[in-house]
């Protein structure tokens, strides 16, 4: 269930946050998964949209989005893909080795095509990007050298620090992360490079990105919707939009009310759910198709109980469509989800 009132609401907190602050929003798509909710970011004034990989951005651009940002780095089993994309719309990508920029670069010369390119620094998550320093410098000079590719810009996720509690630990991890950023940024512009176009940042830290001064660029994704992990990080700003709507189906057991969505409808990677509107209620995951929910006092076979999932990404990524709510409750339609399971 999509409540596209609340949907609404965060949209335009987001784009108002960053417009104020003077710094653009290219949201992550990775979160909705729908070019529907993408066109609606982009009236607001995104200056386009990112995708974690070249299937969700097929999906994007075949619907009409114009700028996207691809930001999981290339490997040649995705290059030709993406150059097919380059071709349809502005699609930038982003690379962490030589070898793939010069690989990238090939393909792209022998097919007459021009394609931004951000270099992927690693500022702390143990994921993708290249360490500051003399690596991040060669990397970017291959790029900067390939024919076909331009340099555009940096791309440093901090994702280790989104959902740190303590405001003052995430404050502080973030910071650090934004202060390699910069050194690598140095460091390469000290070689005779540009890069104008700095993205980092995700709905926990994106204050924090903008604060700290050297990103041009967040790309935000959950706010869209929200989930229980989130909440705890940034409780007041956006709004829950995205629920479960599960159905009681038995209440045999003393105390616990079984309901009918488990694993299949509400993906477990950040811990069980909770009830909407019910602090006192708590839920614990009962298998593929079951879930067992305590607090709820006296109801009945067949009663409805929402839920708000623990990771909205993941539990998207489960279901073929939304049904579209609004704040009354009023169904209003039905939306597919588009990308769905486009993960290549």
């Amino acid at each position: 269930m999509l409540n596209v009132d609340a949907l609404e609401r965060n949209l335009r907190r987001m784009a108002d946050d960053c417009r104020a602050a003077g710094v653009a929003l290219r949201p992550h798509t990775k979160t909705h998964k729908s070019p529907w909710v993408a066109r609606r970011q982009l009236r607001l004034g995104a200056a386009g949209v990112c995708a974690a990989k070249v299937g969700e951005a097929e999906v994007l651009v075949q619907a009409g989005i114009e700028d996207v940002l691809i930001t999981t780095d290339l490997v040649p089993a995705t290059m030709e893909r993406a150059l097919d994309l380059a071709g349809l719309a502005r699609v930038t990508v982003v690379l962490d080795s030589v070898a793939m920029a010069r690989e990238l670069g090939a393909r792209a010369g022998r097919r007459g095509v021009e394609l931004d390119v951000l270099l992927d620094l690693h500022v702390g998550q143990q994921r993708t990007g290249v360490d500051p320093g003399p690596a991040a410098v060669a990397v970017a000079t291959a790029i900067a050298e390939a024919p076909g590719l331009r340099l555009a810009g940096l791309q440093a996720y901090e994702g280790h620090c989104q959902l740190v509690p303590d405001p003052e630990e995430q404050r502080r991890r973030a910071f650090a992360s934004y202060e390699l950023m910069a050194a690598g940024r140095r460091e390469i512009e000290a070689a005779g490079l540009r890069l104008p176009w700095v993205t980092t940042a995700g709905t926990g830290t994106y204050r924090l990105a903008i604060e700290h001064g050297m990103a041009t660029e967040v790309q935000p994704g959950s706010y869209v919707v929200m989930d229980t992990q989130y909440a705890r990080v940034r409780p007041a700003r956006f709004e829950n939009a995205l629920f479960v709507l599960s159905s009681v189906v038995s209440t045999n057991r003393e105390g616990r009310a079984v309901v009918d969505a488990g694993w299949k409808a509400l993906s477990s990677d950040g811990g069980a759910p909770a009830v909407r509107d019910r602090p006192e209620a708590t839920y614990e995951f009962a298998g593929d198709e079951h879930g067992r929910v305590q607090g709820l006092g006296a109801v009945g076979a067949g009663e409805r109980v929402w839920l708000v999932p623990s990771h909205c990404d993941t539990t998207i990524n489960l279901h073929d469509g939304y049904v579209l709510v609004g704040d009354d409750g009023r169904v209003v339609g039905t939306l597919p989800v588009a990308a769905r399971g486009r993960s290549a």
